[in-house]
């Protein structure tokens, strides 16, 4: 049996379109088609769920008089992810060609086809119907009379075209607010019921259309070819276009050119078979839409629809109850009894709805469609005993009916039921991103795409909090965050610069990866260890070329850096009086040693400095010629280099030795100005005042951090991204190291993004024959997005001076588009008023046993906190994540997980036998090659493998070698496998046939 396209179109109920984002009917009715992206929050699941209670409250006012009609559709096909994926992967390798990255193997080939197979996309939408049956028949009876005048008069002719103005006019002010009504009550909002709905203009609407009946169609947007041949008033069709001049109807445009019906009701359309299936007896008990999509196999794929209309009947819904099958599925002898309960709810306020479900599958050939069919069926039947079937008779109006906003109703099965009973199949299973594309792709459990964004205009602000035990996924969300949602954000034309402050490998070995991807231009990211000597020195004193003192913010750092030095061990506030002396002792230190101070000793010339041999050679010419006088000071030749030699670089070099050090603040405390002030300050129940205390401690402060007693040596050079290892200066524990620690801490924050705080206000500070040098390089430096991570935040210890900094980042940092992200496995380390006012987006990734206090800091609901038993650390889709983001949109509240490619995975591992399987493939390939192989061999870790060979009893002198013996062992094993398949590959290439060259 066939149908050719015009008789096909006959079942179509929608003739034509009536404004942007509403169809008319013949009948006059109006329907309007909306995209459902998912929920925005978290519900519990369980009889009587906040979720049922909320879609209960939301939609009476639908369902209490007739006229009003909801079809709801969700469906997924594995197949969907190849196009998702696809379009993911050009758009980063898009952005990467823009900065100057190479991601050949990073982004295509094997890592593309693995990451591909993590997710499972789904299409759902809804359509809102208003029909004449809103108004009492005589005004739909008159409403009809005027529309049709209107035509007359307007001298329309009736063809295969859409005529315009074909709604009543009564409904259309009605079926507006009815779709605002709908927005209000299931949309994004505190009070609302959270899900994320997205009204469809007419010509994306036909798309869908289209799309939903012939998936090799397509119905993305992003698609121009196929948008073209969308058709409107605003689009018309040219006289060459096969519909002429005439805009054709709706069925025109979206139903297949041909359809029809074969062996076992199977549907052919296009290039798929479909199969529908109908529900005939409803489930025994109570159920859950959420629990059948949840148990349906990912390999299939399905449609699920639900039409959802009020019951009309009045005197006659005994004889409707007794004509078609109840909700209850019982004997006929219950029949009269659930009539019975239906009627009495409904007189009680519970709306009685007319509902019918379909299903459908489909495949590449009649046999695959049939057995999908079976297996679909099969699974819907252990949803609370739910009994489906074939449709009976021709199955091609059921499958017209079963996309959304087409039909009014379909010719299947229809049931009653109360809408408290109905709202458990509402197909509302899956989560809703706040984008709708972005540069990182995260999970949601059913296996949808959720695109996410850390810059974008969404966000309150741009600050990131990381909770995170050891071995729960942080270092691969981490580097997800920096290298795709920061560096391959789109629209940048430079690398953005970014800033990570590492306890560990993971920064390193993405670092490592992202040079390799920049290629010859891999001097734009370094990485570096730490370590507390002055061959690593960092002033902290350093200013912006030429300037004699420091910005507000750069002053601000140095008073925080002062009360952490004053700050006694074990203790979180620094003593009494240190943080007051502060200041004033930073004034007078930048003013002692300026020359633009009548009373400073600007610090004198000393050749023979390390790593200044060009400038000495240049000052001693200088001074032969009288250019600079016989003893000049460190700021005379920073001047004389930058604005008479044009050599700014040289002058950078040479202002380190005109700067204050840690050191000259201890004489600088016993100088009348201040010792005067602070001598006796604080002196309540202590031996010592404020100032000899500041003394003491900075004594100390000289002797146990050579790093910061030293001018700079740090040398960051062009660098515009840094991985800084803290492991070296973070070790130990007990309250010396948490304040080693939070000094270090700052001293790195302060080497790796000083520069990054400042504005184009700020050149007003700078010195005039400075300004014009620094102009571009301050407006690029504000511009450019920057992103700076704390890991391993909780070793500082909670220490006030600390807190007081990155508090000030957050709360400073959109002024200066810096990018904040704060990982801890401490609790406290995120105070509330931090996460409430600074804090827009944050992951959990763990959770201790008792998870009140975590749920208590981040406010989390009963149905969030419930969620936090299963962040069990990574698995196959990488690890699960609790994702809270903050947007001016609302709230949104995900449960997902970060999918990797096991390539990827390579670069990002923190643990110490994957590295040592890496580091030694790399010794006879390149990273990219080794990263491949590992991949290819190992999967994600090797580790099981080393531990299984570690057990066969290796010969060792110590158990510190099992893991160099083991992982040498495993590395032998392939690097055969890989120079046999090297060897064999190169002679088919020479022609040889396969079994020759084995």
């Amino acid at each position: 049996m066939g149908l050719l396209m015009p008789t096909l179109a006959e079942h179509l109920a929608v003739h034509s379109v009536q404004d942007d984002t509403s169809f008319a009917t013949g009948d006059g009715a109006l329907v309007s088609l909306f995209r459902v992206e998912g929920l925005t929050r978290l519900y519990a699941r369980g009889e009587g769920s906040e979720w049922m209670e909320r879609i209960y409250r939301a939609l009476p006012a639908f369902f209490l008089t007739p006229g009003h009609r909801l079809q709801w559709t969700v469906a997924r096909d594995p197949a969907w992810a190849h196009p998702v994926v696809e379009r993911q992967f050009s758009g980063l390798e898009r952005q990467a060609r823009r900065i100057g990255m190479d991601t050949e193997g990073f982004t295509d080939g094997p890592p593309k086809d693995r990451f591909q197979g993590h997710f499972l996309p789904e299409r759902a939408y809804l359509a809102l119907w208003t029909g004449p049956n809103i108004l009492t028949p005589h005004d739909a009876q008159l409403e009809k009379q005027a529309r049709n005048r209107k035509l007359e008069k307007a001298q329309v002719a009736w063809g295969p075209w859409q005529v315009p103005g074909l709604a009543l006019g009564g409904l259309i002010p009605t079926h507006a607010a009815a779709c605002e009504a709908l927005l209000a009550a299931l949309g994004v909002g505190p009070q609302r019921l959270g899900l994320r709905i997205v009204p469809m203009n007419t010509r994306e609407a036909m798309l869908a259309w289209r799309e939903m009946l012939d998936p090799d169609r397509g119905a993305d947007p992003q698609q121009g070819d196929a948008l073209a041949t969308i058709y409107d008033a605003g689009h018309p069709p040219l006289m060459a276009d096969p519909f002429g001049p005439h805009i054709p109807q709706v069925a025109a445009q979206v139903l297949p050119p041909y359809a029809r019906v074969g062996q076992g009701e199977t549907i052919q359309a296009g290039g798929h078979y479909v199969r529908m299936l109908a529900m005939t007896l409803g489930p025994s008990h109570p159920v859950d839409f959420r629990d059948l999509y949840d148990h349906l196999p990912a390999d299939l794929p399905m449609r699920y629809t639900l039409h959802l209309a009020p019951w009309s009947g009045g005197g006659r819904l005994k004889t409707l109850a007794a004509a078609i099958l109840t909700w209850s599925n019982g004997a006929n002898r219950l029949i009269n009894a659930s009539r019975r309960d239906v009627l009495a709810r409904s007189q009680a306020g519970d709306p009685a709805c007319s509902m019918q479900i379909m299903f459908s599958t489909w495949g590449k050939t009649p046999e695959e469609a049939g057995e999908r069919a079976r297996r679909l069926a099969q699974r819907i039947g252990s949803w609370g005993g739910v009994m489906v079937e074939d449709v009976f008779g021709d199955p091609l109006p059921a499958w017209l009916a079963s996309i959304p906003g087409l039909m009014t109703q379909g010719p299947v099965r229809t049931h009653l039921l109360n809408l408290s009973d109905a709202c458990a199949f509402f197909p509302v299973a899956s989560q809703a991103s706040p984008w709708s594309e972005g540069p990182c792709l995260l999970r949601g459990p059913q296996g949808q795409p959720l695109p996410i964004a850390i810059g974008s205009s969404l966000q309150k602000n741009f600050n990131i909090a990381i909770f995170a035990a050891t071995r729960s996924g942080k270092s691969v969300l981490l580097a997800l965050l920096l290298l795709l949602a920061h560096l391959l954000e789109p629209g940048r034309a430079r690398l953005p610069r970014f800033a990570f402050l590492d306890v560990g490998y993971g920064g390193m070995g993405l670092a490592a990866l992202i040079r390799e991807l920049l290629g010859r231009r891999d001097y734009l990211v370094q990485s570096q260890r730490l370590r507390n000597d002055e061959a690593h020195a960092i002033n902290p004193f350093d200013t912006l070329l030429g300037m004699r003192e420091p910005l507000p913010l750069h002053r601000a750092f140095l008073l925080d850096l002062l009360a952490m030095v004053g700050t006694p061990m074990g203790q979180k506030d620094p003593a009494p009086g240190i943080y007051e002396m502060a200041g004033p002792l930073v004034d007078l230190a930048y003013r002692r040693f300026s020359d633009h101070n009548r009373l400073g000793t600007p610090k004198e010339w000393e050749p023979e400095r390390e790593g200044m041999a060009e400038v000495d050679r240049m000052v001693q010419n200088a001074i032969a010629r009288a250019a600079l006088p016989r003893r000049p000071s460190w700021w005379a030749i920073v001047d004389w280099l930058a604005l008479e030699q044009r050599r700014p670089d040289l002058a950078i070099s040479a202002q380190r030795y005109a700067m204050p050090l840690l050191q000259d603040l201890i004489g600088l405390v016993r100088d009348d100005e201040i010792y005067a002030l602070y001598k006796e300050a604080g002196l309540a129940g202590m031996r010592e005042g404020a100032a000899d205390l500041m003394a003491r401690f900075l004594t100390e402060a000289t002797r146990d951090y050579p790093i910061l007693n030293a001018p700079t040596a740090f040398n960051l050079g062009a660098a515009r991204g840094t991985v800084l290892d803290l492991a070296e200066v973070t070790a130990g524990t007990g309250p010396d190291a948490e304040k080693r620690t939070s000094i270090l801490y700052l001293t790195a924050r302060w080497a790796l993004t000083g520069s990054w705080y400042v504005h184009p206000d700020d050149l007003a500070q700078t010195p005039d024959a400075y300004r014009a040098f620094h102009e571009e390089r301050i407006r690029e430096t504000w511009e450019d997005p920057k992103f700076v991570i704390y890991d391993e935040f909780h070793r500082t210890g909670g220490a006030r001076a600390v807190r007081r900094v990155v508090d000030r980042d957050a709360r400073e940092g959109g002024k200066f588009n810096v990018r904040l992200a704060l990982s801890s496995q401490s609790v406290l380390d995120f105070d509330g008023e931090f996460i409430d006012e600074h804090v827009a987006t944050r992951f959990i990734l763990s959770a201790p046993d008792d998870t009140s206090a975590l749920a208590e800091r981040f406010h989390l609901t009963a149905a969030e906190e419930q969620e936090l038993k299963r962040l069990t650390g990574p698995g196959p889709h990488g690890s699960p994540i609790l994702a809270l983001f903050d947007t001016r949109e609302g709230p949104y509240r995900l449960f997902c997980s970060d999918p990797v490619p096991p390539e990827w995975l390579w670069a990002f591992s923190t643990t110490s036998e994957d590295r040592a399987v890496l580091n030694r493939l790399q010794t006879h390939m390149t990273p990219g090659e080794a990263r491949s192989v590992a991949a290819a061999r190992f999967g994600a870790s090797a580790k099981n493998l080393l531990e299984r060979i570690a057990r066969q009893g290796l010969r060792v002198n110590s158990a510190d070698e099992v893991e160099g013996v083991a992982a040498d062992r495993l590395v032998r094993e392939v690097l055969e496998t890989w120079n046999r398949d090297w060897v064999l590959k190169a002679l088919r290439t020479l022609g040889y046939r396969a079994e020759d060259a084995a």
